[in-house]
């Protein structure tokens, strides 16, 4: 049997061929892919800015679908069930002993592995018809979420692993810079989880009307507008409780966290280039109490997630603007990189 996938095959190079459907070991799955969402991570990819590829990949590592064959020790799946794949692989998900997870695994920081994997990134992912993974990365999708609400599992998981890390209360004044498709889901999160006052900073007007709709208190233009002075304005001159950096910038990065009152946390969420550096104050630091977090993949919010999209408690349809075919991938990443576009989350739809 053969598919159908999109293979990038060096950097600005994608092939949609069709290829042998992939064997499976004795404890994977073998999934057919319904929707596959186009992350920022797929467009470095792309680009050849990200370090953990190699060279072809198929990408595509937020993705749900269906069971349509397993290995022969996996009991614990059905033929046909509906699935929603967490794609960072540990040592538990690659078959490690107990005793031979590394470091991190054993103290349940798999995000961190030492032998980490991940579908879609070092090994091939859902810009395919079927996608082989092991039965541990698998989540069974509730009756009342759709396989289409189902594919973004893993962005809503990666943004309450953050989330959690802020540790955000409702009295607290949540500055959030970037409004692309995870800024968006921020601001739901945000509304649904703590009813946290909102401030967005977007340059994007498509972006800034859906994350006024979105639910977003303020929002500002800071091509046009000055965010720091604003910012003092709507907090007593103190500065937010909180900020998120949804970008990937320096700059940003630093107006994040420059825009904290004291006692301030900032989770610098946004993918940066390898290199990129700031400068901090560090008596600043110190004496204003300040907590920067980083945030990386999402190492145990998956269940959270498919348990928010089943209680509905965030409108997912407005969050996806683009369903493509597999031969569009290209043309979905064009999108993504044109700033006039009007795009929000591009899913990939199989037949």
């Amino acid at each position: 049997m053969r598919m159908k996938v999109a293979s990038f095959n060096s950097p600005y190079n994608i092939e949609i061929r069709e290829v042998k459907v992939p064997t499976f070991g004795m404890n994977d799955l073998l999934v057919k892919v319904a929707y596959s969402g186009i992350c920022g991570t797929d467009l470095h990819i792309f680009e050849g800015k990200n370090p953990f590829v190699s060279f072809p990949i198929i990408p595509g590592h937020e993705f749900a679908g269906v069971i349509k064959s397993f290995g022969s020790k996996v009991d614990d799946f059905s033929i046909n069930e509906k699935v929603a794949i967490n794609p960072n692989l540990s040592c538990k998900d690659q078959g490690y002993a107990v005793q031979d997870f590394c470091y991190y695994c054993k103290k349940n920081r798999p995000h961190f592995c030492l032998n980490w994997q991940a579908i879609g990134v070092t090994r091939n992912g859902g810009f395919a018809e079927y996608v082989v993974c092991p039965n541990t990365a698998a989540f069974r999708v509730p009756q009342e979420v759709s396989i289409k609400e189902a594919a973004l599992m893993e962005p809503i998981a990666c943004c309450l692993h953050g989330l959690k890390r802020l540790n955000i209360i409702s009295e607290h004044t949540v500055l959030l810079i970037g409004a692309g498709p995870i800024g968006l889901l921020m601001i739901l999160l945000i509304k649904s989880m703590f009813k946290s006052r909102i401030i967005v900073s977007e340059t994007d007007n498509h972006r800034r009307n859906l994350a006024t709709n979105l639910g977003a208190d303020l929002i500002v233009n800071p091509d046009v507008e000055n965010l720091g002075e604003i910012v003092k304005n709507e907090t007593d001159g103190h500065g937010v409780d909180a900020s998120i950096e949804a970008v990937g910038s320096p700059i940003t990065a630093l107006e994040a966290i420059s825009l904290l009152n004291k006692g301030g946390k900032s989770l610098i969420f946004g993918v940066a280039e390898p290199e990129d550096v700031i400068s901090l104050n560090l008596f600043k630091l110190y004496s204003n109490e300040t907590s920067i977090f980083g945030s990386f993949t999402n190492p145990h919010e998956n269940n959270e997630s498919l348990e928010i999209l089943r209680k509905k408690l965030i409108p997912t349809s407005s969050l996806v603007s683009h369903e493509l075919t597999i031969g569009e991938v290209g043309q979905g990443l064009m999108l993504m990189k044109d700033e006039g576009s009007n795009i929000n989350k591009i899913l990939i739809k199989f037949e």
